[in-house]
């Protein structure tokens, strides 16, 4: 796209002016570095603070439907940019992993090998610059690292310390050599130094990085005469961003689609399972990997900071002021969004500490409130700038049941004229107030529908048994048993069968809870 295009055209700009401009290796090197860093920082901050949303993205007499179409969010994951240069290299792996043969593993060589020998003849023969003589052959090593590695053979045995022998010695000695040359080109011994002090450093904690990567090495575990500094040292490592710090990138959701309209609509699943992930995403705070959020058609990362004006997001953790009271505390929030007209705002307060039933209690400190009146006060916060799409995360954990019971009623109140995405694992809340429901499990959507038809698929799988307490350990390493409760010397067990699993077993009524702990298992009828 365009921002892609205008960072690129910055930069040759910035490497032209620095190559006419600046006189000397060294801060021809320092201001490349800025530059490199600065630009896209620029961007970021250019795209993320300076844009302003519209209140009125889509009409307000229009219903509002929220279409998820195979949502990936991957923690921790490589740029895009790597992602496609890694993409043979995945599918290769995933080849040795399904025992298919590797024949074409050296496909990849047919393109880079000619690739590297015009990088080399360019970054060694061809240019007559010592600044990008040494920006191209640092390049050139990383480039050549890279294609090799992935072809190494695996070693075992003596083959295997061979081959760790020779790309250790490549790892280390070829630095070396090209300091060598530097040094004849620029006849600089204090600049030679420096340039291999930064490559060996670097070398030093990229190879720590990949040793922490691959878990050969346990920080708190090392011991031995310098094992204060070694844990340092690798402390540090894993602190330092781009050559230092890598992390294995996690799943969160995988391949996640929904449709979600104007009601209440549930999402549930065990801790872990992706809920709070794919709420941020719905409400913009976070960028999918891939995969599309469409508002009313609408693509929410195009015009995120639009679409936000539509979103109230209620997190399982909040933040508020305890010493002020309800009505301060809203008052302040609503100064903070832009209302300030006194009038409007009072107004606008008002309003809010009446649709969440808080009248008596708005001139008491927030510090005494319970637990639900806490939820409360943040859903006003929330409804201050009056959202069509209310997302509320885990609302009722650690709530009594009377409280749960009275959030729950009003979040289905403000469901008649707006959508509400609510996320818990409590399936008694989803069961009483949501039109719709989504299970997820390890980021995958499990099932999308009603209760009712959530409640149908576990039909005829559910069954009641009474066993002797002898066998009741024997059937439980065997069984998915829903709960058992003693009567008298025998075990009243409720389990889940996609066949009779005793002989004396009787069908029963399913219910909720059946139906998620059997989408959960992934077992099928």
């Amino acid at each position: 796209g365009w921002t892609w295009t205008a960072q690129l055209a910055a930069l040759a700009l910035g490497a032209w002016l620095i190559q006419e401009q600046v006189d000397g290796l060294l801060w021809r090197v320092v201001d490349g570095t800025v530059l490199l860093g600065g630009v896209p920082a620029l961007t970021w901050f250019l795209q993320t603070s300076l844009r302003r949303s519209r209140a009125d993205p889509i009409p307000r007499d229009r219903p509002l439907r929220i279409s998820v179409a195979n949502l990936v969010k991957v923690y921790d994951d490589e740029p895009r940019f790597l992602r496609q240069w890694r993409r043979g290299e995945r599918q290769r792996a995933r080849l040795r992993a399904a025992g298919e043969p590797e024949a074409g593993r050296l496909g990849p060589l047919r393109w880079q090998l000619p690739l590297l020998g015009f990088h080399f003849y360019f970054a060694y023969l061809y240019l007559e610059s010592d600044f990008w003589a040494l920006v191209f052959s640092v390049a050139f090593v990383l480039f050549l690292a890279g294609a090799v590695r992935p072809f190494l053979p695996p070693p075992e045995g003596r083959r295997r310390r061979l081959v760790r022998g020779l790309w250790s010695a490549l790892f280390w000695l070829l630095p070396l050599a090209h300091l060598l040359w530097y040094q004849d080109r620029w006849d600089n011994w204090a600049l030679t130094v420096l340039v291999g002090l930064l490559w060996y450093v670097g070398a030093v904690v990229h190879r720590g990085a990949r040793r922490l990567y691959r878990g050969q090495v346990n920080v708190d575990g090392l011991a031995g005469r310098f094992r204060r500094s070694r844990r340092l040292l690798y402390r540090l490592v894993a602190w330092l961003p781009l050559i230092g710090r890598r992390r294995r990138p996690f799943p969160a959701l995988k391949q996640a689609s929904l449709e979600i309209e104007s009601g209440m609509f549930g999402l549930i699943g065990p801790n872990g399972a992706g809920k709070t992930t794919l709420m941020r995403v719905l409400c913009g705070i976070l960028e999918p990997t891939r995969g599309k959020v469409r508002v009313n058609g609408i693509d929410l990362s195009a015009r995120r900071e639009e679409l936000q004006a539509l979103i109230g997001y209620l997190p399982q953790a909040f933040g508020t002021y305890e010493n002020l009271t309800a009505y301060r505390f809203l008052d302040y929030q609503a100064m903070l969004k832009g209302r300030w007209d006194a009038g409007e705002r009072r107004r606008a307060v008002e309003a809010a500490i009446r649709a969440v039933h808080l009248e008596d209690s708005r001139d008491r400190r927030i510090g005494g409130f319970s637990g639900g009146m806490k939820q409360r006060v943040g859903i006003a916060q929330t409804l201050l700038h009056l959202p069509r799409i209310l997302v509320v995360d885990e609302p009722t954990a650690g709530l009594d049941p009377r409280e749960r019971i009275r959030f729950r009623n009003l979040l289905a109140e403000l469901a008649r004229d707006r959508v509400v995405v609510f996320s818990t694992h409590i399936i008694e809340d989803i069961s009483s107030s949501c039109n719709r429901l989504a299970v997820l499990g390890d980021g995958e959507v499990r099932f999308l529908g009603t209760p009712r038809e959530m409640v149908e698929l576990t039909r005829g799988a559910v069954w009641q048994a009474s066993v002797p307490e002898a066998g009741f350990e024997a059937l439980r390493r065997t069984a998915r048993i829903v709960h058992h409760m003693r009567d008298q010397d025998r075990i009243r067990v409720r389990l889940l069968a996609a066949e009779r699993p005793l002989p004396g077993a009787a069908e029963v009524t399913p219910t909720l809870e059946d139906s998620y702990l059997w989408l959960l298992e992934g077992r099928e009828r």
